[in-house]
């Protein structure tokens, strides 16, 4: 028997899959020189959107029991007091160009601006 699927979040709405709480990035890859890009990928370090990423989980980050579907959910355990750059999170734009780390699939971002 197959399992009911739950819709997916509209954007804006927050999957909780805790990606944005547990990678850390490191660096943009265009701001490496080939020798840095060599040794960062020599080592694991996960590389996506732009950046390489180190596997760096907020120790506010708590793992819900899962619900009747099965997906691991996440969330904050200081959601209410959370510093700024938590709250301003949403994969937008900043000043200069810069953007957050937006994780793949993120649907509190929508669609990424390339």
């Amino acid at each position: 028997m197959m399992k009911p699927t739950q819709p997916a979040p509209s954007t804006g709405t927050c999957s909780r899959c805790g990606e944005c709480c547990r990678w850390l990035p490191f660096v943009s890859v265009h701001q490496c020189k080939p020798h840095q890009l060599q040794y960062l990928r020599e080592r694991g370090l996960k590389e996506t959107g732009g950046f390489f990423l180190v596997n760096a989980p907020c120790r506010h980050l708590r793992e819900d029991e899962p619900d009747e579907s099965g997906e691991r959910r996440w969330s904050c355990a200081i959601y209410d007091t959370r510093p700024a750059t938590c709250r301003d999170f949403c994969g937008k734009t900043l000043s200069g160009g810069k953007r957050y780390y937006v994780p793949e699939g993120c649907t509190m971002a929508g669609e990424k601006k390339r």
